[in-house]
């Protein structure tokens, strides 16, 4: 049977990094795929000229994916698909509709496939049987030592994937390197995502011996529910360790050990209060990993001197990128989540593929 046509619209997303927003058109049916707030914090994707979509579909749970989920009113208030681990944390006015971590389902008559992203727990990417296939992976991270990723192998003519490191190339081995001399230094404050780095960062730190790890009530719950409910998005045979975490973990107080909190950025959270504790005192060492949001506690800090950053590697590698684009056999790539600079080299990287980050794409 011939698939339908199918476009993609980029409202939000591609050629500067910004809030997850993409449409896609096909078989008569417009669906929204992510609907995120930030960064910075307040941004929200442009959608007042978009009008009416069938469905929304999220890719996984971090707020620059599903954040602006106050928006849903202008789009007409369309079902929300996701996995278990995603719907559970949205209003309960929402109309939920599931969708597996793997496997495959339909959305609104269109089939779909999906597997793991590797990136955080219920986080998935999604390949749509329209046009030549059109496959959008969200974020993803082929190296996780605890999510795991499912490479996807189905031809998909079209890949928007996510490029957020450009052409960067270390491996999370030497993250690691990196982040245990910072710990060699004295007790350090890891601002972290509970549903994304956290867990694994902590997971890391217990294989390597240590067992002085304190975290807030958002990693004590995230953790739980990778010990039950999450099992379905995490690497085989990781019970035991996450088990064993679990039990060890004691509650934030003052400056010791290692100590992972939420929110990343300060905006809220335990780190709100503990960045105000701490922004002029010599301890702890505070390392932020990830993307430091502009405009927030997290970025004055940096800013200032007073905190440090290093990449723990959660999206993937100029490598792995390309090992998706040769593996799906796309004839067009979408980067997203990535400056516009980048493009001639990501080009360059994914020939013959053409390589565009126009806003309205035939898939």
């Amino acid at each position: 049977m011939t698939q339908s046509a199918a476009s993609v619209r980029l409202i939000s997303g591609v050629g500067a990094k910004g809030p997850a927003c993409f449409l896609l058109e096909a078989a008569g049916k417009r669906l929204m795929l992510d609907l995120g707030e930030g960064p910075p914090p307040g941004l929200m994707p442009d959608v007042e000229n978009i009008g009416a979509v069938d469905a929304l579909v999220l890719s996984h749970g971090h707020r620059d994916h599903i954040g602006g989920l106050s928006l849903l009113p202008k789009l007409g208030n369309p079902p929300v698909y996701g996995t278990a681990a995603v719907l559970r944390t949205l209003p309960k006015a929402v109309e939920a509709r599931p969708l597996p971590v793997r496997g495959r389902a339909e959305v609104l008559g269109i089939a779909v496939e999906t597997g793991r992203n590797g990136h955080a727990p219920g986080g998935i990417w999604l390949n749509f049987a329209v046009g030549d296939g059109f496959l959008y992976t969200g974020d993803i991270c082929a190296e996780s030592i605890l999510y795991a990723y499912d490479a996807p192998a189905t031809a998909a003519g079209t890949a928007l994937t996510d490029c957020s490191y450009g052409s960067y190339a270390a491996p999370l081995a030497s993250c690691w390197d990196k982040l245990a001399d910072f710990a060699a230094r004295g007790p350090l404050l890891l601002p972290v995502p509970a549903n994304g780095r956290g867990p694994e960062i902590a997971l890391e730190f217990l294989r390597h011996g240590r067992s002085d790890i304190f975290v807030d009530d958002a990693m004590r719950k995230a953790l739980h529910h990778l010990c039950e409910d999450d099992k379905g998005s995490l690497q085989p045979n990781l019970g035991d360790d996450l088990k064993r975490l679990l039990d060890i973990v004691k509650p934030i107080d003052g400056a010791r050990g290692i100590m992972l909190a939420g929110a990343a950025d300060g905006t809220s959270g335990a780190t709100a209060p503990l960045f105000g504790d701490w922004q002029d005192k010599p301890e702890p060492t505070i390392l932020f990993t990830g993307y430091v949001n502009p405009t927030t506690p997290a970025d004055r800090l940096v800013k200032s001197g007073r905190a440090a950053t290093m990449r723990w590697n959660v999206h993937p590698r100029l490598a792995d990128t390309v090992a998706l684009v040769r593996g799906v056999q796309a004839k067009t790539v979408i980067p997203a989540f990535v400056d516009r600079a980048q493009l001639a080299a990501l080009a360059a990287a994914f020939a013959p593929a053409r390589v565009t980050m126009d806003r309205a794409i035939a898939a």
